[in-house]
């Protein structure tokens, strides 16, 4: 878990999400970076968020940030999934969402 953390933004090893963070876009990014950083099946590169995430021609996009394919991939799915638009009328909401949160200085 440790090696995962200095992959993820917000969570860097609490047990709850800081106070900040409580009522932001960043609180559900935080858990969903705790949840990655600590399952192995969801760093898995052949796992279902991953293959989804490929499958809707998501792997270049930002490939290069630093940030795992996998986590982006789990980002995606509970993205598109939470907003219930569909995956393909999700893809370009999730992207400027995600650049918001994920900006390439950082």
């Amino acid at each position: 878990m440790e090696d995962m953390i200095q992959y993820c933004r917000y969570y860097k090893g609490e047990e709850e999400c800081p106070e900040f963070y409580n009522g932001t876009d960043f609180d559900n990014v935080w858990f969903y970076e705790k949840v990655w950083a600590n399952s192995e099946t969801d760093r898995d590169e052949k796992g279902c968020n991953t293959t989804e995430y490929i499958a809707y021609g998501m792997k270049e996009f930002n490939a290069d940030d630093g940030v795992p394919i996998t986590l982006k991939a789990m980002l995606f799915n509970r993205y598109c999934r939470g907003n219930g638009g569909g995956v393909e009328n999700e893809k370009e909401h999730f992207k400027k969402w995600y650049q918001k949160l994920y900006p390439a200085s950082e």
